[in-house]
């Protein structure tokens, strides 16, 4: 009540104010592993503490105030009795010890003007306001700009040359050779039909990929012809198939056309949300606690009437399969599509067809698996363990991925992945580049993307990769929601067709 009431008697008197950022000095200080905001409050001024909210980022985590200043009771002529900052210097102290310049800072303040002999008292209008601080001076920054006026990067990456780029997991020697410029195209010199060979065989290894592991019991429980009928097996692993197909293909053309990216999806926190609550409800399947009969969407039609109405489960986990594979972004999907956008720019439409080709490969082994396990024993009690064995299994996967949408919301909402933080990350870099001559090296990741997890815990903690990498300025590009206007445009500039993403810079 007593802030609506506050919330009302700026409202009424902002028209009579004048500005708040006029009249409370701001100042940003550093000082060895102490960051320091004040604010100077003029006499017979105040600002009201339930109303001052600061939030500090740095480039990789959200930090702290360890020491705040102390509010003092006041009866406002405004809204009666509350808190408040008077006048004087008001400190908050951050303790920024092993922490990554530059910082970003979000304030939102009010305050008003006491009534004196000599003026009347008179609210300010609130304040909400952003800075990047680069370790000598903050810099404000309007989070409402449009991406053209914010990018002036995109001006200063014309400057440069990129030497090399590439995407995807790379161990340390393939790592190595693409830091020395060395030629890491998986397909240079290959003919077309080992090519097609190739992406077949890489589709049919992504079912090895830690995305899809966690589906495996589900997809076995999709597809399992428990009807002991093999055409029916094999039927249903089939259309599981041409979900995959279908999702890879379309993704494929997208990625082409219109410039998505795999993996884009993973970077909701929405889309891992919808996920994790699909494998909890097939986990309580798998427990007992719910009844869900996949037999029943083929076991009342014949081998010879099939419909495909009555394979849509099947289709539609097919689809949730290949879209759960661009969290992982295998090497190849990364290669597929690079050669793809190659033959289709150079006139060759053929290119079109090779992301379904991945998916036709992801495909392969599932309408065999349905009638495969059309001849297993008749379930019994050794089929119940191994269904409440597979229901750990989900359960651990829905799990993972709720913490997963759980961790995205943060980046999302708070400003922890703050994008404006990193593209002042870049800048700093290309400046001090241009002053010491040094290439530059960037690294495009994100948290929801294992394969950069992997990359980090790996190649790039490899000893000899680290010496090589003592030669660039490095930059950890946290590109976190692929869907932002500011991360497509500097992925876009660089090419960058999903995560990770590598680029050397001259």
């Amino acid at each position: 009540m007593r802030s609506a009431i506050i919330a009302l008697a700026l409202l009424l008197t902002a028209l009579f104010s004048a500005e708040a950022d006029e009249t409370f000095n701001w100042s940003f200080n550093l000082e060895e592993e102490q960051f320091t905001i004040s604010v100077q409050i003029p006499e017979h001024h105040y600002l009201y503490q339930d109303q001052t909210k600061i939030i500090v980022n740095s480039a990789d985590k959200s930090i702290s105030a360890h020491i705040s200043p102390i509010a003092s009771k006041y009866d406002d002529e405004f809204s009666g009795e509350t808190m408040i900052y008077t006048t004087g210097n008001v400190e908050w102290k951050f303790n920024v010890a092993k922490t990554t310049l530059p910082y970003r800072i979000e304030l939102e303040y009010a305050g008003c003007r006491a009534t004196t002999p000599e003026s009347s008292g008179i609210c300010f209008m609130p304040q909400h306001d952003f800075y990047v601080f680069d370790g000598k001076m903050a810099k404000k920054d309007d989070p409402d700009a449009t991406p053209t006026e914010k990018l002036t990067l995109l001006e200063s990456l014309k400057g440069f040359k990129i030497l090399n780029s590439a995407g995807g997991y790379m161990g340390s020697s393939d790592f190595l050779k693409f830091l020395n410029r060395e030629d890491t195209d998986f397909f240079a010199g290959k003919s077309m039909l080992v090519i097609i060979f190739l992406i077949v065989i890489g589709g049919l290894g992504l079912n090895l990929t830690p995305c899809i592991l966690p589906m495996i019991p589900i997809n076995l429980a999709i597809i399992g012809a428990d009807t002991g009928d093999r055409k029916q097996g094999f039927m249903r692993g089939l259309f599981y198939g041409v979900g995959i197909a279908l999702a890879y293909g379309v993704l494929g053309l997208l990625s082409m056309l219109a410039g998505a990216r795999f993996g884009a999806l993973n970077s909701s926190p929405w889309f891992n949300f919808s996920i994790a609550a699909v494998f909890l409800i097939l986990s309580f399947a798998m427990f007992g606690i719910i009844n869900i009969d996949f037999s029943k969407f083929s076991t009342k039609v014949s081998a010879d009437k099939m419909h495909v109405g009555k394979f849509l489960l099947p289709i539609f986990m097919g689809v949730i399969a290949a879209l759960l594979a661009g969290a992982c972004v295998a090497p190849v999907v990364i290669a597929v599509l690079l050669l793809s956008v190659n033959l289709y720019s150079a006139g060759n439409w053929s290119g079109l067809l090779l992301p379904f080709l991945l998916g036709v490969g992801m495909a392969l082994p599932w309408p065999l698996a349905g009638a495969g396990l059309a001849v297993l024993p008749k379930p019994g009690q050794w089929m119940e363990r191994v269904k409440q064995f597979f229901g750990i299994l989900i359960v651990a996967a829905g799990l993972w991925f709720a913490w997963q949408g759980w961790g995205l919301l943060p980046a999302k909402s708070d400003g922890t992945s703050s994008v404006q933080a990193e593209i002042v990350k870049l800048e700093t870099a290309l400046n001090e580049s241009k002053r010491s001559g040094k290439p530059i090296f960037i690294d495009f990741w994100a948290s929801w993307c294992k394969n950069c997890l992997a990359m980090e815990s790996t190649t790039l903690s490899d000893a000899a990769v680290k010496n090589e990498l003592n030669n660039y300025i490095t930059v950890k590009f946290q590109a976190e929601d692929l869907g932002d206007p500011q991360i497509k445009q500097v992925l876009d500039y660089f090419e960058a067709k999903g995560l990770p993403h590598f680029v050397i810079l001259k």
